[in-house]
């Protein structure tokens, strides 16, 4: 007598055994665009092929999925509540497949895609690109600015963030899904011109006797803001904010200007033999840079061995 084998998939939930799974990256595509041309586009196919599949989901979850509004569609409340869990599910299957048991940093070749400020990827990556160099030749990244960090690392469009927002970093920690590596703390600075009248111990009243050049970033307090309070000013002094930190060394040189700006950017400006930092009589403020990242490469061998060499640096 022979011994009839059932099929893997007769073992699954009857949920599972009536879902097209092919149907799973299409439905994440339509999630993330809310338009069947771009959706289509997203997965590579024509849009007559995409267009037949919309039907297909709502059949399968009883449930319009995309809502027109006007001259666009947007996701019902049902779909709204599928967006996250169908992502993280495409990007657990992606990092399935695609696993290797080792990582040969030697031989193996793999694109990383990081998020970091300026200030993080001056003083901070490319000491790390340095070391890894000659370790793992074949290592290759794309370095983006900051924005919106968190819904990258979970979308999956970025592996991984350096960030010294604490908002982020303690939004990162609340989240069971993400990880977060503490890198190294860093303390604020005032520098001025080599010719500058500021001379010894400087008070926080003499600092704000003259100009300030500072960094402002769209929707963060700065903790430098918290400086003034201390003078007990009701009126403002100069200023000129930029949106970057780097910039800052080649503003105040051969100007009455202090910069405000973190130390280790000090050690790698160019116009740092024109320029002095001051000597305070107050503390300043301080911030610390953490690395952002998803659970899902927990176990990866090619992530792990990049972040071994990350948290090396710090």
């Amino acid at each position: 007598m022979v011994e009839e084998r059932s099929s893997p998939a007769a073992n699954w939930p009857e949920y599972m055994q009536n879902f097209d799974l092919n149907l799973l990256a299409s439905l994440d595509a339509l999630l993330g665009e809310k338009n069947v041309t771009r959706a289509a586009k997203k997965m590579h196919v024509t849009q007559s092929t995409m267009s037949g599949i919309p039907r297909r989901l709502r059949d399968q979850f009883d449930d319009e999925l995309l809502i027109r509004n006007g001259r666009r569609y947007e996701l019902s409340p049902f779909a709204q509540s599928l967006a996250i869990s169908v992502r993280q599910t495409i990007l657990q299957i992606d990092s399935t497949i695609s696993a290797k048991p080792l990582f040969d940093p030697k031989k193996d070749r793999r694109r990383f895609r990081i998020m970091a400020s300026d200030y993080s990827t001056m003083v901070y990556l490319s000491a790390v690109f340095r070391r890894i160099e000659k370790r793992a030749p074949y290592l290759s990244y794309d370095v983006v600015p900051i924005n919106s960090p968190l819904d990258h690392v979970r979308s999956g469009t970025v592996d991984l963030c350096v960030t010294g927002n604490p908002f982020t970093q303690g939004d990162a920690i609340a989240d069971q899904l993400l990880r977060a590596d503490t890198l190294f703390s860093e303390v604020y600075c005032c520098i001025v011109d080599a010719d500058h009248p500021l001379r010894g111990t400087v008070t926080l009243d003499q600092l704000f006797d003259f100009p300030h050049v500072v960094a402002q970033f769209a929707g963060v307090t700065m903790q430098t803001s918290q400086l003034k309070i201390g003078t007990g000013r009701n009126r403002s002094n100069p200023t000129i904010n930029v949106s970057t930190f780097n910039v800052i060394p080649a503003l105040i040189q051969g100007t009455r200007s202090v910069g405000i700006l973190p130390s280790r950017i000090m050690e790698v400006a160019a116009e740092r033999p024109r320029l002095r930092k001051l000597d305070v009589a107050f503390e300043m403020p301080s911030f610390t840079e953490h690395l952002i990242w998803h659970s899902r490469f927990a176990y990866d061998p090619a992530f792990c061995w990049l972040r071994s060499v990350m948290l090396e640096m710090t």
